[in-house]
């Protein structure tokens, strides 16, 4: 297969290709789960011809300041394409890149191809922060898309703000993004507060309320812990306690010893997932029983990380079972890796990508033959109900947020999702 030249990731270290593919039709409420929102539930190496070397001399990526050319338009993401989260960084982008190669082989959006440019942040913050400046100012992008951390997402809005620019997209579901209505912010997936709410009314309904909690040290203003607090709270009881741990490193030690001494029936995990794996793994090790359960952000990767070890750990996901053909979207997700000659390794991250990738080009259509970020954000505001496959969104001018999709699963002994 002979890959697109307007798809196009960039390394920031190295200026190279680096892309890898890795690994019912209904729609019910999740008030179940929720007593108070009311989300709706269902409770990639990419090949290496994938993506071209883009733009040897980096000048040759910028247009207008907008980011619009006669032929082609440039979105561009911080993605943690190496870290700790790498697995999940590159799956949720290669999604996205299978998307827009589909879209590009039948003329583009409007006559325009789509190009995307990554720049990898590793998960961290200042390179996240450094890589938004640069896009911006040096890429002239028309928006940003698909950033796949909190903290970086984070970093970017300052940035966003003062340049007037759509951030659209983000893999995160963190409160500073989902939270507050921001006008240049466009959210496709479900915030981890719905994610949260979710697994804590899974646990009052198994009989667990002594919860634990461990979180990222980089969220400064404890966020994920008080979503969680405030969730057990709904139901008259507080959270048992909480430990933090780094997002780029394996050392859990002290919030092991921290949860050890807590002995809680359930640790809800909102970390990256090679933390959250050690921290499973030895807490398992010390002799506790405690139940593991996770937001989506860990993604397929913790089969990988723990594999006999994750049986067992339930998770929170935004969209549907990367392998249920039988839902539209996902038949479409595997057509698009069929059609560009990716390995099917079929992953909850690649098609959040995905999905993220088909609202924009949806976005971008409304836009028009002649698109502006302000015709973009207007044209966002009015998606009702946008049926994706049985996948749906809706934004509005006082909202930003698209989906309210939250399901709950299970690892099986063989490694394998099911709800």
């Amino acid at each position: 297969m002979r890959a697109h030249p307007d798809c196009v990731v960039e390394s920031l270290q190295e200026r190279e290709i680096e892309g890898r593919w890795t690994p019912g039709r209904q729609r019910s409420t999740i008030n179940a789960f929720l007593p108070v929102a009311k989300p709706v539930v269902r409770t990639s190496r990419v090949s290496a011809a994938f993506i071209l070397a883009a733009c040897a001399a980096h000048g040759a990526c910028a247009f207008a300041d907008d980011g619009v050319g006669a032929g082609q338009i440039v979105v561009c993401e911080s993605a943690s394409l190496t870290g700790t989260a790498a697995e999940a960084g590159q799956q949720t982008r290669d999604g996205a890149l299978a998307y827009f190669e589909v879209v590009n082989r039948k003329g583009g959006v409007n006559g325009r191809k789509i190009k995307l440019i990554t720049l990898d942040d590793g998960g961290q913050t200042t390179r996240g922060e450094e890589n938004t400046r640069k896009l911006i100012a040096e890429d002239k992008v028309f928006l940003l898309f698909g950033y796949t951390g909190r903290n970086t997402s984070e970093a970017a809005l300052p940035i966003v703000a003062k340049a007037d620019i759509p951030f659209f997209g983000a893999a995160t579901g963190g409160e500073t993004i989902h939270g507050t209505f921001n006008k240049n912010v466009f959210n496709v997936r479900a915030s981890y507060k719905m994610e949260t709410l979710a697994l804590v009314n899974y646990l009052v309904i198994t009989g667990q309320k002594k919860i634990g909690m461990i979180y990222h040290k980089d969220d400064l203003t404890k966020s994920n812990l008080k979503m969680t607090e405030d969730a057990t709270a709904l139901h008259g009881f507080k959270l048992l306690g909480g430990a933090s741990v780094d997002s780029n490193s394996t050392d859990v030690k002290k919030a092991v010893g921290i949860m050890s001494k807590l002995d809680p029936d359930a640790v809800i995990c909102n970390a990256a997932v090679k933390p959250v794996s050690e921290f499973v793994r030895q807490l398992r090790e010390s002799g506790a029983k405690s139940q593991f359960l996770s937001v989506s952000f860990v993604g397929s990767a913790i089969v990988k990380e723990l594999k006999s070890d994750a049986a067992g750990v339930i998770m929170a996901q935004v969209v549907p079972l990367p392998t249920k053909r039988s839902i539209p979207v996902v038949a479409e997700y595997h057509g698009a890796l069929a059609a560009v000659g990716a390995k099917p390794d079929y992953s909850f991250s690649g098609l959040e990508g995905f999905i993220s990738a088909k609202v924009l080009v949806e976005g971008l259509k409304r836009s028009g033959k002649a698109p502006t970020r302000a015709g973009f954000i207007k044209a966002m505001e009015g998606i009702r109900e946008l049926d994706l496959g049985d996948y749906f969104v809706s934004y509005s001018p006082a909202n930003h947020n698209g989906s309210k999709y939250v399901d709950i699963t299970v690892i099986n002994n063989a490694g394998l999702f099911f709800n």
